[in-house]
């Protein structure tokens, strides 16, 4: 049985600690996860198996405890079947974007994105606001295939728009 739960709170130390602890204590496998702090706050996606013999009551019993303990939100979501063989597309492009933050630098590039049958896998965005300058940069991990060559080209619109630079590099999957 794999569970797909998520995790946030007010951000410290040992968040990762005592959640990894709670899933030992019913024997839940971490299997996929993805975790940030933003603005003080921290917030972790997790993929957990749950041995054969485990009961959905005793993981929301355990997640119930490290709620109470920690003061930390869970949620849980049993995963079907079908979700839990599915397995993540691999990226194959690196996409980056950084100019002037303005509303709707992530609608933009992401409309084009998809328009053009890339697919988004990973998305981590941040805005900086430094001696009266407010500048924003964006990197999104994608599934181009054959789409790869002519991406550039795709987002070149959207930069000329928006009047930032964005950049796609192919991910060579030897580095990770």
């Amino acid at each position: 049985m794999d569970v797909l739960l998520t995790v946030s709170g007010r951000d410290r130390v040992g968040i990762v600690q005592d959640v990894a602890e709670a899933l030992l204590h019913i024997q839940a496998n971490i299997e996929d996860s993805s975790m940030t702090a933003l603005r003080g706050r921290f917030t972790m996606m997790l993929i957990v198996h749950l041995h054969a013999a485990s009961r959905m009551s005793d993981v929301k019993a355990a997640l119930a405890e490290l709620e109470q303990r920690t003061g930390l939100n869970v949620q849980s979501q049993l995963l079907s079947d079908d979700e839990a063989r599915t397995v993540a597309a691999e990226p194959d492009a690196v996409v980056t974007v950084s100019g002037a933050d303005q509303a709707g630098i992530v609608c933009a590039v992401s409309r084009e994105l998809a328009d053009a049958g890339v697919s988004i896998v990973d998305v981590s965005t941040q805005a900086r606001h430094q001696d009266g300058v407010d500048s924003y940069m964006m990197v999104l991990e994608v599934v181009a295939g054959a789409c790869l060559a002519t991406l550039p080209e795709s987002l070149q619109q959207a930069a000329e728009t928006l009047g930032v630079d964005i950049h796609v590099h192919d991910l060579e999957h030897d580095i990770l």
